[in-house]
């Protein structure tokens, strides 16, 4: 084989293996963000997770109105672990956001010391970074008032 060739095939193996190394890296930067907003959750931390929140959906709820709210809702248990199960586009509707908008959808197991449960949470890129979405129900929720019941 000619050194042209074999090239080309080092560059054309070295652009799959960064296109796949990017995505991974998406999945994982992604994952990193939902599970950073559970810990924040479950230690009360609600500020700091309304400053990692979709900015369309920041227009739905105040930062000090998603506090209070967050604060009125008891979280069962004390965090042991939140590992990360799966992570795959998906596109999203959710009120607030346009139709379809392109996601990660972030499937975890999360243990407590009361037990332990899966969920799928949804991210969506901005700019350079990775922000959580609300689900639809507590995004119309939270349009209607300070917090949904």
């Amino acid at each position: 084989m000619s050194l042209p060739r074999i090239l080309l095939l080092a560059l054309l193996a070295a652009v799959v293996a960064g296109c796949t190394l990017s995505e991974n890296e998406q999945d994982r930067t992604a994952g990193v963000v939902v599970k950073d907003v559970i810990e924040q959750e479950y230690v009360g931390d609600y500020g700091t997770v309304w400053d990692s929140l979709h900015p369309r959906h920041q227009r739905l709820v105040t930062r000090k109105e998603y506090e209070d709210c967050r604060r009125t809702i008891d979280v069962k248990g004390t965090i042991e672990s939140v590992l990360i199960l799966d992570v795959r586009d998906q596109p999203l509707t959710v009120y607030g956001l346009p139709r379809r908008t392109p996601s990660k959808a972030v499937r975890v197991r999360v243990t407590t010391d009361e037990g332990a449960y899966t969920a799928t949470y949804h991210v969506v890129r901005v700019g350079d970074r990775w922000r959580w979405v609300l689900s639809d129900r507590a995004a119309r929720g939270f349009a209607r008032g300070p917090c949904p019941a």
